[in-house]
This record gives C-alpha cells, structure tokens and sequence, in this order.
C-alpha cells in the first residue's frame, strides 16, 4: 500500500500510458489481420485497417472503387479480414444449399431497431430457415389477389395515369420531372400494394406521402457504414446499444419513424381484427404463424429492399436508352410492331415480354449495368478454411459480392462491358447468353439466401420500360448532368430531370 501511495501518476503519464496500451493493441491487431490475408491482393491499407473502406463510403464513391478492384484479379482484400470475389461461381459455390458458409455479422447492419429481425437481418440459419418457411407463400403471390402480376398491372396503370394528368409536356412546353423520385414512388405502391392489399398513394398526386425517399437518402450511407464497420455495429445493434435509445421509433415526428409507426398500426389493427381470410402478403405471414414482431421486421425489409432496388434499375433502364439513340429506336420499333400485330395485351404480360427479344436484350442490359447493388452479402468461410483461386482464406474470414464488377466482367460480357448495349444478349450464341443470366441471376443470391423478391422484382422489370415506352416519349433535360448518382451499398439518384411527351410513332 505505500507503494501506491508513492506512486503518484501525473495526468499527462496516464494519457501517455493509456496511448501507448491502445497502440500496441492496434499494432499487434492489424499485425494479425495482415498477416492472416497477407497473400491476397487489395488496397495496401485495407489489410490491416479500415481506412480504404471508410473513405470510400464516405466519399460516396463505392461503385467506381469497387470497380476498379477487379484490376487486382477475382478475389480482393478490401478490410481486416474481409474479402470480395466478382467470380459467378464462386458465389454460387458459398450460397449453395450444401454449403457450410454462414451469413456474417454484417447482415445486421440492416437493422432498423435492436429489438426487430427479419429474413435480411437473421444471422442464424436455422432462424433464417424457419422465417424463411412461413414467408415463401406470400413472396411466391399464393397469398395475393390475382397473384403478383395483377397486383403490379394495377400499380403500372397508375403509373401511366399519373404521367398523363401531371407530368406531361404539350404543345412545345417544357414541365421537367425528377424521374429518379416517380420510380421510387411506383415500386413503393407495388410493394405497399402487395403486403397489405391497398398501395400507399405515391401515385395518387407523385407525393413521397410517407417521407421514405428522403429518410433513405439519409439513412442508406449510415446503413452502409453499420454493415461494414464491425466497431460501429458493436455500439449499434446490442439490445444495450446505440440503436436502441437513438434509432429510429415509432413516436418521432419525422424520418423512418413514420413509416415504422404506419406499419405497425396497419399490422396492429390485423392482428386485431383477424382478417385471416384477406388476400395479400400480410395476412398471409399472419397465417402462417407469424408473430406481429415479426411481421413488423418483414415488412420494413420487404420495402427497403424491394422499392429503391428495383427503381434504381428502371430508372437506369431509361437514362441508358436515352442516352443510346440506336437502342432507343430499336426497342420502340419493337414496341410498335409488337402492338400493331397484337402479340401484346395492355398492359404487357410477363409472358408476352419473354417473347419480345429486344425488350428481354433491354431488360437484362438495364439490370447488368444498372443495377442498384454494388457489393456485400457476406458469408463466413467456415472451419478449417477454404482455397479458392489457389489462395487460401482461414476460417472467419467474411468474404462478399462485388456485384458492380461482376456485372462489368469483361470475360463474361466481352471487352464492351462498361458500354449499355442490349445487343450483347441478342449476338451470341445461346451457351454465351445462358452463362451471361446465370451471372446476373447470382446478384439476387443463391440456395437459401436467394431474394424473396426475385420474382416481383423480374416482373416489374419485364413490364414497367415495354409500358413507358409503349405510351410516352422521354429527353433529358440536363444535357450535362442528366443524373446525380452517389453509390454505397446500394445507388442513390436525383435530378434525374426528363421531359415526358406523348408517344410519337412517326420517328419509328
């Protein structure tokens, strides 16, 4: 005890004893995350720290820097043991329904409150599994009205409707419209529609009357860190942590809060009133015997993940025709002779579109290039570790999509990969185009971790573009600057300004 008395540290002595246990920490930590990758290729300082991939979120510039990564070869370091493959095969080889790679900790970055998981948020498999079960009916439309093609049909038609009474430029004049914000608000009542049988009303007047759009355009590179920074989701998502007192809830006036306050009131008074024999999405997880926690989770999963998605492709799908005068002219030459020989009703069915071979070279194009995801979707390389491409991965290693360069792949797309056009799916030979899909088909999952929303997304893909075209004319507005792009782990887009005429079939 004298010893502690004699001992009498200055404040400078401990801020100095505790900055050098924090650097031989960080040293030694770095030094084992180093050497355990030290032979894969990647950004020098992603080894060892953060640094590379914090900057690139916060700069917004995740897809050109994750493009840029397949200069360093199929599999690529981009943190402290974390790595990314644009290789089809091998995401289709660690998705398998046999595999034993499991989701890793970043899928609950996707988590809206600490309380609350979902089918995109369940780490565990079993769990996963077994939500996974009571939800695949209800995704399939075997709970729907009509199924899952009517439902989009109604939200299509007033979409056009909308264009008409609103957005349409006459007569010379010129009425500019963000057409990165009608996309959202079209997949919003799609999916609104769909879960609880009657759509939201973005398309009553073009209003974002939940205030999603802009909530997500705040939350999305938030989102984007939790995922990717295990730091950050250590003080986010424990039932103690920050998520829990400074996360979004049910009582705020403004942001997700309002959207999560709807939603639970909407699955409350079901529960409630036990329409058990109403046809939509939400009744349908009731009788499969969801609980109304996790009908909430669900929910909120199936909007974020099915309405800016899909609207970013189809959004891209228009700004690449636009900008491409020969596709352009082709896909409404299509488009003219389709509707004129009657091999199309109003509006298209998915099982006419199949048919329309430009407008499937369209669809698939806008998907590959445009396509909302850029990287993520981690999974655990499990015990005893794998080698893939001759390199070796120890076991815990997190190892993810990079979609934005698979989808650029020149081995797989030709040396023209960065280039929209169409023709590429209608110019080779059918192994060639088999083995193009079956790379962009890995980008909505694999096995037990494939999308939900496949199939919806796919139908409003195959019908909403064959629809705009069919009816209206579209120009840039911006000749410069047609859009304002900013990507993370998925694309944002704004004023994306166009003007909208009334179809005129003599330029085809």
């Amino acid at each position: 005890m004298e010893f502690l008395k004699d001992l009498e540290l200055s404040s400078t002595t401990i801020c100095a004893l505790v900055a050098a246990s924090f650097a031989v920490w960080y040293t030694t930590t770095a030094f084992v995350s180093w050497y355990r990758l030290r032979n894969l290729p990647g950004p020098p300082t992603a080894k060892f720290s953060y640094f590379w991939q914090f900057q690139t979120i916060v700069t917004g510039r995740v897809g050109d820097r994750y493009l840029n990564l397949r200069d360093y070869g199929p599999l690529v370091v981009t943190a402290p043991g974390t790595v990314v493959t644009d290789d089809p095969d091998v995401l289709r080889k660690i998705s398998g329904a046999r595999s034993s790679y499991g989701r890793s900790l970043w899928y609950a970055g996707a988590k809206f409150t600490h309380d609350t998981d979902s089918m995109g948020t369940q780490v565990d498999t079993v769990a996963h599994d077994t939500l996974k079960a009571k939800t695949a009916g209800p995704y399939a439309g075997r709970e729907t009205e009509g199924g899952l093609e009517k439902a989009v049909d109604a939200q299509l038609i007033r979409l056009i409707d909308l264009i008409r009474r609103k957005y349409l430029s006459r007569n010379g004049e010129l009425r500019p419209v963000d057409f990165s914000l009608v996309s959202r608000y079209f997949t919003l009542d799609v999916i609104s529609g769909l879960i609880f049988g009657k759509p939201w009303g973005h398309l009553d007047e073009g209003a974002d009357v939940l205030d999603w759009c802009s909530s997500m355009d705040t939350l999305l590179p938030l989102m984007t860190m939790g995922f990717e920074l295990p730091a950050l989701r250590s003080i986010l998502i424990p039932k103690y942590g920050l998520l829990r007192w400074f996360g979004p809830r049910a009582t705020d006036k403004s942001g997700l809060g309002v959207v999560i306050k709807h939603v639970n009131e909407l699955i409350c008074q079901r529960f409630e009133n036990q329409e058990k024999h109403a046809k939509d999405m939400m009744s349908g997880f009731i009788r499969n015997g969801m609980t109304r926690t996790e009908c909430e989770g669900e929910t909120i999963l199936a909007i974020l993940a099915g309405t800016d998605t899909t609207a970013s492709t189809i959004r891209s799908s228009l700004l690449y025709l636009m900008l491409s005068p020969h596709a352009y002219a082709r896909f409404k030459k299509e488009i003219k002779e389709a509707v004129e020989q009657r091999k199309v009703s109003s509006p298209i069915t998915n099982e006419e579109s199949l048919t329309l071979p430009y407008t499937q070279a369209v669809m698939w194009e806008a998907f590959r290039i445009g396509s909302a995801l850029t990287f993520g979707h981690y999974k655990v390389v499990p015990r005893g570790g794998d080698t893939i491409h001759g390199l070796y991965l120890p076991e815990g290693t997190n190892i993810g999509h990079n979609t934005i360069a698979l989808t650029h792949k020149k081995a797989i797309f030709g040396e023209d990969a960065d280039v929209f056009r169409p023709e590429r799916f209608l110019e080779c030979n059918a192994q060639q185009k088999a083995e193009m899909i079956r790379a962009l088909d890995i980008v909505f999952g694999g096995g037990r971790w494939t999308c939900a929303g496949k199939n919806v997304a796919i139908l409003e893909l195959n019908k909403v573009m064959f629809e705009l075209m069919r009816h209206f004319d579209f120009q840039v507005v911006n000749v410069h600057t047609p859009v304002k792009e900013r990507a993370y782990v998925g694309k944002l887009h704004d004023d994306m300004f166009v003007r909208i005429s009334e179809a005129d079939w003599d330029i085809v």
